[in-house]
């Protein structure tokens, strides 16, 4: 599977932006050793899986 770039930073503007825009301490990171991922507002909230 190819991982598109664009396509996935166009859906987290889409996200940020429904969000109402919030200021990037609003944003989170979360590491594990299986997967990576940024979080907005609260780890269970809307998230973006990033590639490892």
């Amino acid at each position: 599977m190819m991982f598109k770039l664009w396509d996935a930073v166009e859906d987290a503007i889409l996200t940020w932006e429904e969000a109402g825009r919030p200021h990037q301490s609003g944003f989170g990171l979360t590491v594990t050793p299986e997967a990576q991922w940024v979080w907005l507002g609260e780890p269970d909230g809307p998230s973006w899986t990033l590639p490892a």
